[in-house]
C-alpha cells in the first residue's frame, strides 16, 4: 500500500514540476481540485506533493483568499530535479546536407550545460516523424514550415517556433535528366514520396494545370529512377544535388510555397506546454541559425 502511495505521489510531483516550470511569476495556480482532475490523483496525494515542492523551496505561493493562489517564486533547477526523465528527444531529417548538419549542431549546442539532455533521432519523412511524435517516441520534431502548416491544420500538434527562410533547405527544386529542359508537360511521369508532406504539396502545386502520372518513389531512389528513365522529374532538395554533384539538372519552382518550405519549424503534441516552454527557452532560433551558418561555411565541425 505504501509503495502505491509513493508511486502516486511521484507521479503528482512530476506533473507539478512540469506545471510550475511553465507558469510565470504572478500567474494564478490551478486549484487542487483542478490539478487532481488532470492527473486522476486524490486531494491528499496532490496536497502532499505541493507541500513537498514548497518545503524544498522549489516554489513559493501566496493565497489571496477568494481570488485564488498565485506563484510568487520558483526555482527551475529544483523543479527539473523532480522529473523522471532528463532526456528530451527530437526527430529531424537525416543530416545528409550541410543545412541539416548545421541544425543538429545548433540544437546540441543549445542544450549544452542545461539541466536537460537533448537526444536527436534522425528520421526521413515528415509522416514518419509525426507518427513518432503521436506515439510519444519523440518530444518534438523538425519539419519544413510548409509541412508544419499542414500538420497544424490536420493533426493535434502545436507550433513551437518557426525559423527564417533557408534554414531547413536552401530551396526545393524540380530535378530532371542532365542537360534536358524538362519543365512540366502533359503525359510526363512525376516521382513523389508520400512520406514527405512538403514534397507531396509542392508536387501537387507544379502539376495542377497538367495531366501527368504520379509515381510513388522513395526519396533515396529519385535520382536513380530519373537516370534510368522510370520517372521524368521530381521535387528534390537543391542542397543535396549540389553538395553531392548528382548527375541531374534542376529548375526553380515559381511558387510562394517554396519560401515556406525552406523554413525549419519545430512542432510538439498539442497541449504539451512543458516541452513547448523548454524548447522555446533553450532552442533560440538566432543562435541555432548562427551555428548552422558556421557549419555550412566550414568554420565549425558538425555534431550529430
Amino acid at each position: 500500500m505504501k509503495e502505491t502511495q509513493y508511486q502516486k505521489k511521484g507521479i503528482a510531483l512530476i506533473y507539478l514540476a512540469k506545471k510550475f516550470f511553465t507558469l510565470g511569476i504572478g500567474d494564478k495556480i490551478p486549484t487542487v481540485d483542478e490539478l487532481c482532475s488532470d492527473t486522476n490523483t486524490s486531494r491528499g496525494t496532490m496536497q502532499s506533493a505541493l507541500e513537498t515542492l514548497k518545503n524544498d523551496q522549489a516554489i513559493r505561493t501566496l493565497s489571496k483568499g477568494h481570488m485564488g493562489t498565485y506563484l510568487v517564486d520558483q526555482n527551475q533547477d529544483k523543479l527539473l530535479n523532480y522529473l523522471d526523465d532528463r532526456n528530451i528527444v527530437c526527430a529531424m531529417p537525416l543530416p545528409y546536407t550541410k543545412y541539416y548538419e548545421g541544425l543538429s549542431t545548433g540544437f546540441y549546442k543549445s542544450f549544452e550545460d542545461r539541466k536537460l539532455n537533448l537526444n536527436l533521432a534522425y528520421v526521413n519523412g515528415s509522416v514518419n516523424r509525426l507518427n513518432g511524435l503521436k506515439s510519444n517516441r519523440y518530444d518534438f520534431i523538425v519539419t519544413s514550415g510548409l509541412t508544419a502548416d499542414y500538420l497544424i491544420k490536420n493533426n493535434d500538434v502545436d507550433l513551437i517556433s518557426l525559423f527564417p527562410q533557408e534554414t531547413y533547405v536552401s530551396e526545393h527544386v524540380i530535378v530532371h535528366k542532365k542537360n534536358k529542359n524538362n519543365f512540366i508537360y502533359d503525359g510526363m511521369s512525376i516521382g513523389v514520396d508520400s512520406n514527405s508532406i512538403d514534397y507531396k504539396i509542392l508536387t501537387q502545386e507544379i502539376v495542377k494545370n497538367h495531366n501527368v502520372k504520379l509515381i510513388e518513389t522513395p526519396y533515396n531512389q529519385i535520382v536513380q529512377r530519373i537516370e534510368n528513365g522510370s520517372i521524368d522529374a521530381a521535387i528534390w532538395n537543391r542542397d543535396e544535388v549540389e553538395e553531392k554533384n548528382y548527375p541531374v539538372s534542376y529548375d526553380s519552382i515559381d511558387s510562394e510555397l517554396v519560401n515556406k518550405s525552406s523554413c525549419a519549424a519545430l512542432l510538439c503534441k498539442k497541449g504539451n506546454s512543458f516541452i513547448k516552454e523548454i524548447v522555446q527557452r533553450y532552442a533560440d532560433a538566432s543562435k541555432i541559425t548562427a551555428v548552422q551558418k558556421a557549419v555550412i561555411s566550414g568554420e565549425i565541425l558538425p555534431e550529430y
